[in-house]
């Protein structure tokens, strides 16, 4: 940073340490420009002047980005909309000079798709597939993890894949353990209280609603907590024998 340093000190429009790319040890980065305050202004009033012809789905198509983001710019510009209304300040000069360093384009509609952002319709399909558990698996797609200099592979990636192993192999465990009579014992039937033989069992009385009661057995038992609860009364009774 001695040799080079100087050179950053004045800012100028997209001025990286990779000159083209922001990161020298991950060239395959390269981040698109952000849209203008302008583009999200107009998205903002054309989706309140007509929610039914500018929706979220043509403002997507119609601006080329991804039908979550122009949620995301909706929602963040009806929050500043709210903060104008009480009177907070905004940083419009940070952000109008943030626009120019980062060379924030300042476009109109097309039907031209733009180069950097060729895979939002891939964006999209992603987030309507079906049998697709995003909220747990965004957690594992994004993350940050510096890239060793000496190109070994990043540890994250296989700490994650690791992990999901021990869990899966940890909850078919604990599925087994549900079936031993020693965590979930049967209770003998007496005469003020009777086990059902149906799984399902439903009550009804005259003008009132019938109720429906299911046997889920041992299927929200925590094996854990059971097995600690059997230990604690066990030593509970010998201590209570002396």
């Amino acid at each position: 940073m001695e040799e080079i340093g100087d050179s950053f000190k004045d800012a100028q429009p997209r001025k990286w340490l990779g000159n083209e790319v922001p990161f020298p040890m991950n060239p395959t980065f390269k981040p698109p420009p952000p849209l203008s305050s302008e583009i999200r202004e107009r998205m903002y009033n054309a989706f309140m002047q007509d929610p039914e012809k500018n929706s979220v789905r043509a403002l997507a198509q119609r601006y080329h980005v991804s039908i979550k983001r122009v949620d995301a710019i909706l929602r963040l510009k009806g929050l500043e909309k709210d903060w104008q209304k009480q009177g907070k300040q905004l940083q419009t000069g940070f952000q109008a000079g943030m626009e120019k360093l980062l060379m924030v384009k300042s476009i109109s509609p097309s039907t031209s798709v733009d180069a950097d952002r060729y895979d939002v319709h891939e964006a999209d399909t992603l987030e309507h597939d079906e049998n697709r558990d995003a909220s747990r698996q965004r957690y594992q797609r994004l993350y940050w993890e510096s890239t060793p200099e000496d190109g070994r592979e990043p540890v994250v990636p296989g700490s994650l894949e690791h992990a999901t192993f021990l869990a899966k192999r940890f909850a078919a465990e604990a599925q087994k353990l549900k079936a031993n009579p020693k965590l979930m014992p049967r209770i003998p039937d007496k005469p003020a209280m009777v086990r059902p033989q149906a799984k399902i069992v439903q009550v009804s009385r005259p003008g009132r609603a019938t109720l429906q009661f299911v046997d889920v057995g041992a299927k929200f038992m925590d094996v854990n907590e059971r097995v600690r609860r059997i230990v604690t009364a066990k030593r509970k009774a010998r201590r209570s024998r002396i």
